[in-house]
């Protein structure tokens, strides 16, 4: 009986086009989902002092958030290969390491899910990698969720970044500006004199590289334009798909820059290449 029963399910799937029933896999719950449509899970959602923290994950991917999970995404990283870099941004960062003799020292203001921070950490091991970070969250979600890892060679401090380039004597072969979100821009970030405090910090062939987002309004613009100016040197380049304007500016900048990213390419230090990015560099006053 059960037999004949199958075989007439099997008869009528075929017959309305419908595939043989069979087992699916459990579902999540709607509960579960952030919105109708989407695969992201949340996995950590609190409330700092400055923001709204989410973490959430889709698929293979891990993603932090500030604010709503609707807003630009902060940070993403693969859960199955920790080297992977998913973000365009930030591989397109990493090209200015090309542009530098040194690469002793760093310093990250906005530690966000800590990818450039272990991206250098993990390619430069003897490199000194500085954070400062204003949102203790943060600092404990990027340990927690994205495999953040301080030792000796890297560490987190919790501080104002403008305050704390105001106050600092030191200087660094590396400094990159990673605290420009979206919609939200700290206005102690873009002054004049907070881009005097980031040249006197470089080292003598030091760069400074700044994370802006898409910049088509005269107030974002004139930003930039400051960050230029307090450099004797600087390219910029607007990132293919994720709408970033990577800016790098320093005291002197490769008269070639394809063959800097070529010779970089040849270290063989980075997870992924940078040389076709030599095409998107132009004069940061063009």
């Amino acid at each position: 009986m059960r037999f004949v029963l199958y075989r007439i399910l099997v008869l009528v799937s075929f017959l309305t086009g419908l595939a043989p029933l069979r087992a699916e896999p459990a579902k999540p719950l709607a509960a579960d989902l952030l919105a109708p449509g989407r695969r992201e899970k949340i996995v950590f959602d609190q409330r700092s002092p400055y923001n709204r923290v989410l973490v959430a994950d889709e698929g293979d991917l891990r993603s932090l958030y500030f604010g709503d999970t609707d807003g630009a995404t902060q940070s993403t990283v693969s859960l199955r290969d920790p080297r992977a870099v998913p973000m365009e941004y930030i591989r397109h960062a990493a090209s200015a390491l090309a542009f530098s003799p040194r690469h002793r020292t760093s310093l990250i203001i906005g530690l966000g899910g800590a990818t450039y921070p272990m991206l250098l950490r993990r390619s430069y091991p003897a490199m000194s990698v500085e954070v400062v970070e204003l949102d203790p969250m943060v600092r404990q979600v990027a340990r927690d969720f994205f495999g953040l890892v301080e030792d000796g060679k890297l560490r987190v401090h919790i501080a104002d970044g403008a305050e704390f380039m105001h106050r600092t004597r030191q200087h660094w072969d590396l400094i990159l500006l990673d605290a420009y979100g979206a919609t939200e821009i700290p206005p102690a970030l873009v002054t004049k004199a907070f881009f005097a405090d980031l040249a006197r910090a470089l080292s003598a062939s030091g760069l400074a590289v700044a994370n802006f987002a898409d910049l088509n309004g005269k107030h974002e613009h004139d930003m930039i334009d400051r960050f230029a100016k307090a450099f004797p040197a600087c390219i910029l380049l607007h990132t293919p798909r994720s709408d970033n304007v990577i800016a790098v500016a320093g005291t002197s900048l490769p008269k070639d820059i394809a063959a800097a990213l070529q010779a970089l390419d040849r270290e063989a230090r980075l997870p992924f290449p940078v040389a076709p990015m030599a095409s998107l560099y132009k004069p940061c006053t063009e």
